[in-house]
């Protein structure tokens, strides 16, 4: 019996998933004119934090816990690096008060309404494996920074499928160094227990952390630390994902 009810609580959430995504994704492409008067697309990103309000609120069994939200600042543009196990993560980090452009893979823009959403939102398509693609993508993101706009990279470049997170690719580390922003972690935890990759259903974890780490400026470093910086950020974050896991063993024991 609780397989089924399982089964029937994983396609209500699927439901849920698709319906709002398409609603708001027709609405943020509705908004297209005001990108006249609204070059950073607050609004579009406006509406995508809404939609990870309507996702969060839509699963009773799921309760995010922020952590360290006030070392973000809206006035600030930073190279965000969080760890990526669940396609929970993206509704989580929609939550985070704060304008971003996401790097997200090209596939994902191929996708009707979802991806047609993330076009007008002017977000950052990569080509995997795609020399000509990851560059553009580099510069896109640059670009980005510059103007003040803060850029989202899953520097271990895919899911986990074990909740343990991988290596980081050298990317983002590079960006934050050329573009002198400051390196701002993000760490989540427990999301892999909601929507795990390669399995289509729902699970019913009571709570999932998302820990934002102090941000390192990276003003004075030079580009040959790039390494060093990489495997600080690494550590750190190990450590959090570390530490929020036991809590959480803790708390669903």
């Amino acid at each position: 019996m609780r397989g089924f009810q399982s089964l029937l609580f994983s396609l209500y959430l699927w439901t849920v998933v698709v319906s709002v995504t398409a609603f708001i994704s027709t609405l943020i492409i509705l908004s297209f004119p005001l990108a006249i008067f609204d070059r950073r697309r607050r609004f579009a990103h406006r509406l995508g934090t809404l939609w990870g309000i309507l996702l969060l609120g839509a699963n009773p069994f799921w309760h995010l816990r922020i952590v360290g939200s006030r070392r973000i600042h809206k006035d600030k543009s930073y190279v965000l690096v969080s760890n990526h196990s669940s396609l929970a993560d993206i509704v989580c980090l929609f939550s985070l008060d704060h304008q971003f452009k996401w790097l997200a893979k090209e596939s994902l823009f191929q996708i009707p309404f979802l991806g047609w959403a993330m076009r007008v939102m002017r977000y950052i398509s990569l080509e995997r494996g795609q020399y000509g693609s990851i560059r553009k993508s580099y510069q896109e993101a640059l670009d980005c920074l510059q103007k003040n706009i803060s850029v989202l990279i899953f520097p271990e470049g895919t899911r986990s499928r074990t909740g343990e997170m991988g290596h980081f690719k050298s990317g983002a580390f590079r960006l934050a160094l050329e573009s002198g922003r400051p390196l701002l972690p993000i760490v989540l935890a427990g999301t892999e227990k909601i929507i795990s990759k390669g399995k289509p259903g729902f699970g019913q974890t009571r709570l999932a952390y998302m820990s934002i780490l102090p941000p390192l400026e990276t003003k004075g470093w030079g580009a040959e630390e790039e390494v060093g910086l990489k495997k600080k950020v690494e550590i750190a974050m190990r450590r959090e994902l570390a530490k929020r896991n036991r809590m959480l063993a803790r708390v669903h024991l």
